[in-house]
């Protein structure tokens, strides 16, 4: 038997000056387009982590003014309370037993006779206003 040998090629050899040309065109545009493009999945990861972020910090907030609001509400119920008993205190003060009390304990005496006086105005004006009408 004859040894037979059996050659592939798997590129050709031939020159093809059109063809090599479209190919590295087409090399060369693919590659400036890929490398301004922002990839859709970076986008939505970004966006994703953004909100979270975004999503933690309006918690926190919340939560924050959430503990003032009800430390102020805590500071207004003491205030009201504080208050009621001042003005328990001041009826007491104000009452006519208390008054009594205090009058005796200054060794006060009470008044026999009461006079009144009556105040003329040191103004001319009063009489000359009735003496105008009168005429």
């Amino acid at each position: 038997m004859m040894k037979r040998t059996v050659v592939i090629r798997k590129n050709s050899c031939t020159w093809q000056p059109k063809t090599k040309r479209k190919i590295e065109l087409l090399k060369v545009a693919s590659k400036s387009n890929t490398a301004g493009f922002i990839s859709p999945v970076l986008v939505v990861l970004v966006t994703a982590a953004f909100s979270g972020l975004f999503y933690i910090y309006s918690v926190n907030q919340t939560a924050v003014k959430g503990i003032s609001i009800r430390n102020a509400e805590k500071e207004i119920a003491s205030q009201k309370k504080n208050n009621e008993s001042l003005k328990i205190k001041e009826a007491e003060l104000k009452s006519l037993y208390r008054i009594e009390e205090a009058s005796i304990q200054l060794n006060m005496s009470p008044a026999v006779s009461v006079r009144y006086l009556e105040e003329i105005p040191s103004v001319a004006y009063g009489d000359v206003v009735t003496k105008d009408r009168k005429n």
